[in-house]
């Protein structure tokens, strides 16, 4: 099922996590914020209203704007300045909607137990980056940079195989990519490695290990999930 993203607060860090939703074709998403200033000013900055104004612990509202949507599944978003407002309306959005994929930015470290202790488990503290938990939810994987080849420009990566991935069923050792790069081999769903020689088939979660310049990551990204693979 498609998804839909619905992110709770206006400000730099949802804004620039828009524009990444965006670069990985993640394009259903609206905003929702109190404060009409911010929601006027994003409205107009963009093609269409993307921007809705409302209480976010109101579910008439969060009704209003998708949150039960029955043609997609939504992933609930919140990031605002106030811990409070971001674990309650996450609370609604677990428990009334009962969404699997609700995510939240925590202000302060020390509230992290509160967060727990009402289910909600997918956290990020405010220095963090929340783009990866939202592409994983969504079920879009990112290349993981394990170790920096020095003064390269070059790293060893890992990525995990999604469902969806046309590689699936490939043979690891004849898998052929179209950039330059080196599989070293991969790790299976039940932690069994494989050599890169080694006649098996690519399967889901699968975890591929694999030399490769930094500036492939897009590449890695693109190939492993399966569009450019034909």
């Amino acid at each position: 099922m498609k998804k839909n993203i619905i992110i709770n607060g206006i400000n730099d860090e949802s804004r620039a996590l828009y524009e990444d939703l965006l670069d990985h074709d993640l394009n259903d998403v609206v905003f929702i914020d109190s404060n009409r200033d911010l929601v006027n000013d994003l409205n107009y900055k963009s093609d269409t209203p993307i921007a809705y104004l409302g209480n976010p612990i109101s579910p008439e509202f969060l009704e209003f704007v998708g949150i039960n949507r029955e043609d997609s599944e939504a992933i609930f978003v919140s990031m605002t300045n106030s811990d409070p407002v971001n674990l309650i309306s996450c609370e609604i959005a677990k428990l009334k909607y009962e969404l699997s994929q609700v995510i939240s930015i925590v202000n302060s470290k020390e509230n992290i137990p509160l967060f727990n202790a009402n289910g909600i488990s997918e956290l990020v503290l405010r220095e963090k980056s929340i783009i990866e938990i939202i592409l994983n939810t969504a079920g879009v994987t990112l290349p993981v940079r394990l170790m920096d080849i020095q003064s390269k420009g070059t790293s060893v990566w890992s990525i995990r195989i999604p469902s969806g991935s046309e590689i699936i069923g490939n043979d690891l050792s004849k898998l052929k990519i179209p950039f330059r790069a080196i599989i070293l081999g991969k790790i299976d769903s039940k932690g069994n490695p494989y050599q890169s020689t080694e006649n098996v088939d690519i399967e889901e979660d699968d975890t591929i290990l694999i030399i490769s310049s930094n500036r492939n990551e897009e590449s890695m990204t693109r190939f492993f999930q399966g569009n450019e693979n034909g």
